[in-house]
């Protein structure tokens, strides 16, 4: 997706930055892994076809992927104080996982409220851009990864996933957002069902696979809901300002 390819989002764990095709073959190496395949649905590809995926992906306007960094192993600024303004490069060692919104339209969306009322700034906090336009309203399938195993478990999958939550209401104008999840796969569970809020709404037996939801009734509902579990660490900016907005922030 293109709207993200220049947006960089930091926390108090984590940074997102857009997926590059400087990422493609640490992903590709993640994905050797028999047991990350089997969590995440995926099949094996070649490097070929991972720089294919790459590509096609930046250009889809249904998907959204960020590359999620480890903030203790990214190297904010130069031991001479100066900025660092090729971000992505310079942080290609911190890369612990990946994070992504596939986007979809609702099948009943006839309960939406009016343009106005939804893509009112003051009232939900959604991006000016967004106001007075179309709604086509879509909902998103949320896909998180944290394939380096010494940062599973550490609360970065919770934080990375919030952070995607709240760019997809902010910039997308999603409103729900669902993840599918292996049956077996009780840390994924717990942490969408007892930690982010998100309930059950259906199971498909065949691939023993259970759907999990989150939902509000505007995308601005959850804008407001999200920014609460933030502190002052929260940082939305372009990729070549990460750098010094994590600086002035250390």
């Amino acid at each position: 997706m293109r709207s993200n390819y220049e947006k960089c989002i930091s926390a108090s764990k984590c940074v997102l930055v857009p997926y590059r095709p400087e990422h493609v073959a640490t992903y590709h190496d993640w994905m050797k892994d028999p047991g990350l395949l089997h969590v995440t649905g995926s099949e094996p590809l070649s490097m070929e076809e991972e720089v294919e995926m790459q590509q096609s992906w930046k250009e889809d306007i249904d998907k959204c992927t960020f590359i999620i960094l480890a903030k203790d192993l990214c190297v904010e600024y130069g031991e001479d104080g100066g900025d660092r303004p090729n971000y992505i490069l310079e942080n290609l060692n911190a890369m612990i996982g990946d994070v992504n919104l596939f986007l979809s339209d609702e099948e009943n969306d006839t309960d939406l409220d009016s343009d106005d009322d939804l893509w009112n700034k003051k009232e939900t906090g959604a991006s000016k851009e967004l106001q007075k336009k179309e709604v086509i309203q879509k909902h998103a399938e949320l896909d998180i990864m944290i394939a380096v195993k010494d940062y599973q478990r550490r609360g970065i999958g919770q934080e990375a996933a919030q952070l995607m939550m709240l760019y997809g209401a902010e910039n997308l104008g999603i409103r729900r957002f669902f993840v599918k999840i292996k049956e077996e796969n009780m840390a994924s569970r717990n942490m969408f069902e007892q930690k982010l809020g998100f309930v059950q709404c259906n199971y498909v037996e065949c691939f023993r696979e259970v759907e999990l939801e989150f939902r509000r009734e505007t995308a601005g509902a959850i804008v407001g809901h999200l920014r609460q579990s933030f502190s002052s660490d929260l940082n939305m900016s372009t990729c070549s300002e990460t750098s010094s907005r994590l600086k002035e922030n250390s």
